[in-house]
């Protein structure tokens, strides 16, 4: 696909500003310029003889960051990626989806678009902040991070996430104007609102963070996508143990919005010996389907916090084991019972050095077919190579 004529423009800026941070001599420390090269081999196969496709693909990520003064930030960054293989050749409408920018202004597109070999560039963090004193005003394309929890998160309004998409650490943005005031000790109080092309798609929320005993805690209230939403959240340590947990209430503006709908989550995580960590979670769907559900439902990438996994009830057990502090080992086991969804995610991540990582990653699923049997839904096996400066 031609690069598109509304988006041509983001190539020169990206890469003008690009210049100007490389351009910087190491005595201008206004200037921050980062980055990562990485390579994802992927292997799909299922219980069939014959299933197994591969393919992969080379993700680039540019981080610019300008901070003139004490007062004022500004950030860039983009993730700009080639995919190739035959499991993209196979995929109908791959590039269309990667060619879809769900905020304001359209910062992505598909400058290579063939059989099995589609580039993709999508800037998701543009943003400028001004701050002085205990205020903040930030504008842009940014992360608000409002969850609590590791896995799942009710109380991330803004730009929720799927946890099976390990590859994306930095998380999705939101395009938002968010007010934030640091109060004495933990207390703080912030506003953000995400307009939208529609209407009834923005979010507007006001949260407030305050402190107790050992657990600090959160209150949110505001307008959730055509509904009424409140919520609340909790991370603390109850003895040896830390306990997290969130849960959002959403009341339909009007009957187009759907029913009411609770979202909540839960886990426990306890370290043994230094070298040891495990942890539990559960998470309470109320939108999510009775019956059975696909795989493709929990792949999908536009997760909300009203929905975030296609079950009414999924839960999570991981251990982590630190073999050296350069290696380290994990397994998960995620279950459903609706549909009698089981995944297992085991992990094992190498620091090869400073700038080297490696890892080793293997998400294999299991559900109910139309007999009511369990069978191997599908599997893949994830080799990731990351090289940072």
């Amino acid at each position: 696909m031609a690069i598109q004529g509304k988006t041509r423009w983001l190539l020169v800026v990206f890469f003008s500003v690009w210049g100007i941070g490389m351009a910087q001599t190491q005595e201008s420390s206004a200037w921050a310029f980062k980055g990562y090269v990485k390579n994802l081999q992927q292997w799909f196969f299922t219980g069939d003889s014959g299933s197994l496709t591969s393919s992969g693909f080379f993700h680039n990520r540019l981080m610019l960051n300008w901070a003139p003064d004490s007062s004022w930030t500004f950030d860039l960054a983009a993730r700009n990626r080639l995919f190739y293989g035959e499991g993209y050749r196979i995929q109908p409408g791959f590039s269309g989806l990667l060619d879809t920018d769900q905020g304001l202004i359209d910062l992505a597109f598909v400058p290579v678009d063939r059989p099995g070999l589609i580039g993709s560039v999508f800037v998701d963090r543009c943003w400028a902040q001004w701050q002085r004193g205990g205020w903040s005003l930030r504008a842009g394309r940014q992360r608000i991070n409002w969850g609590m929890a590791t896995t799942w998160n009710p109380n991330d309004w803004f730009n929720a996430w799927n946890f099976i998409d390990f590859d994306y650490e930095e998380r999705p943005g939101s395009d938002a104007l968010r007010v934030r005031y640091q109060g004495q000790g933990f207390n703080q109080m912030e506003l953000a609102i995400r307009p939208a092309r529609a209407a009834r798609n923005a979010v507007g929320a006001f949260r407030y963070i305050g402190h107790v005993g050992s657990f600090d805690y959160q209150v949110l209230a505001g307008v959730y996508r055509n509904q009424l939403a409140i919520g609340t959240g909790w991370a603390g340590d109850l003895g040896q143990a830390g306990i997290k947990g969130e849960v959002s209430f959403f009341q339909p503006i009007d009957s187009s919005a759907g029913i009411a709908a609770v979202s909540a989550s839960a886990e426990l995580n306890l370290v043994f010996k230094g070298s040891w960590l495990v942890s539990a979670g559960v998470l309470i769907n109320s939108n999510g389907y009775g019956t059975s559900v696909n795989l493709l439902q929990l792949y999908q990438a536009n997760l909300s916090a009203d929905n975030l996994m296609p079950g009414k009830v999924s839960a999570l057990a991981s251990v982590s084991y630190t073999v050296t502090p350069l290696m380290q080992a994990s397994f998960s086991a995620l279950y459903s019972p609706n549909g009698q969804l089981v995944a297992l995610l085991p992990t094992y991540a190498w620091s090869v050095s400073a700038n080297w990582d490696i890892d080793l990653t293997g998400q294999l699923f299991w559900l109910e077919n139309v007999a009511g049997n369990i069978e191997n839904a599908g599997n893949g096996i994830y080799l990731r190579t990351r090289w940072s400066f």
